[in-house]
């Protein structure tokens, strides 16, 4: 494997594309598209709501990560507007997510509502789909791990309808995209990145449950919880705006520049937002199920999300490509040393001898 030599991603990679300096075709064609619309036009939007009779302004999904705590901090005090907040939790939450989510609320006096999925739902959607991986390694099957979580964005519409909120908030940024899996590459210069459709990816479910029996028996062992993640997938699918068409999703980070450097100094100081000491990576560390998602695609591709996440940064003018390296081995190191004990976290030790934590060896 050889790396792009001015990003971190690897030559094997579908759609790499190197030429002959050395240069990845994601950043010949500055992958991910990451256009601002501008806070003047986020202001606007949320003058044009004029009087309603909502409890709030907006209802912000929060993680307790920074992106999403600090996309709240702003709407509260820069923005001025009267906002809710929910968390999602589940078996793979890690606790220091909910205190910082609660320790901002109270800060920042916002309502804070914890959801989640009844019966322990996500943790056996996750092991149903991580088994169904163990025994046949897709991107399919390794997608559909999280299918449960895409319920958040059903919660938080539900609570949004009840309460008679006109949106609701959402923190991603097109930085996390990556090129392998949420957005694919084409090569079309006037179209160069397109999202896979629901008839696309309807097909390659299908497909999969011929395949593969565990992953059907996983499909089948609780079909709502599968089938509605997967029409909720994005928080603008075309399903939630039918069932919800009194709620609007917004992203936050598609109108405020994303500043990792920023965004963490005004969290620590304003709202005492912490991290673990042994937590080296600020990016999806609050959910334990996401130790499985760079394991899953470290081991099929060589590389995972944070190589994506780290090598948009660097295209983007974020931080150096030493300086991307360098989180990249830490990164490795503590999804390495996170696997084992994540396993016994989910009481699934006997998949202990089916993983290999080897695969986040990696080398320039």
């Amino acid at each position: 494997m050889e790396r792009c030599n001015k990003c971190l991603m690897p030559d094997d990679l579908a759609g790499s594309d190197f030429d002959e300096n050395g240069v990845c075709s994601w950043c010949r064609s500055d992958y991910p598209p990451y256009d601002l619309k501008g806070e003047s036009v986020l202001a606007a939007k949320f003058k044009g709501l004029g009087a309603h009779e909502g409890e709030a302004d907006c209802l912000v999904g929060l993680s307790g990560g920074k992106d999403s705590t600090y996309a709240l901090y702003r709407l509260v005090r820069h923005y001025g507007l009267k906002a809710e907040a929910f968390i999602y939790t589940h078996g793979g939450s890690n606790a220091f997510s909910l205190h910082n989510a609660q320790t901002t609320c109270e800060k920042l006096g916002v309502p804070l509502h914890e959801v989640s999925l009844p019966k322990d739902k996500h943790k056996k959607a996750f092991l149903h789909y991580f088994r169904a991986w163990l025994a046949h390694p897709n991107p399919t099957s390794a997608g559909m791990t999280c299918v449960a979580c895409k319920h958040l964005h059903i919660l938080g519409s539900q609570i949004a309808t009840k309460r008679r909120i006109p949106y609701v908030v959402w923190s991603s940024t097109p930085l996390e995209y990556s090129p392998f899996l949420a957005i694919k590459h084409r090569g079309d210069k006037k179209n160069p990145f397109k999202r896979a459709g629901m008839l696309q990816s309807a097909m390659q479910m299908g497909k999969e449950m011929i395949r593969s029996p565990k992953f059907a028996r996983g499909v089948l062992a609780d079909p709502h919880t599968s089938i509605f993640g997967c029409l909720a997938v994005f928080p603008s699918s075309s399903y939630l705006r039918y069932r919800f068409p009194q709620v609007k999703s917004l992203m936050f980070y598609a109108y405020e520049k994303w500043d990792p450097e920023l965004i963490l100094k005004t969290i620590k100081t304003e709202l005492d937002w912490k991290l673990p000491s042994e937590i080296k990576e600020d990016w999806h560390t609050d959910c334990v199920f996401n130790v499985f998602k760079e394991y899953m695609f470290q081991k099929m591709f060589g590389a995972s999300y944070t190589d994506s996440h780290l090598s948009n940064q660097v295209r983007k003018g974020f931080i150096t490509r030493e300086e991307a390296w360098q989180k990249l081995v830490e990164s490795k190191q503590f999804y390495a040393a996170s696997l084992l004990p994540a396993l016994k976290f989910l009481d699934a030790e006997e998949l202990m001898a089916q993983v290999d934590a080897d695969c986040f060896e990696i080398e320039e």
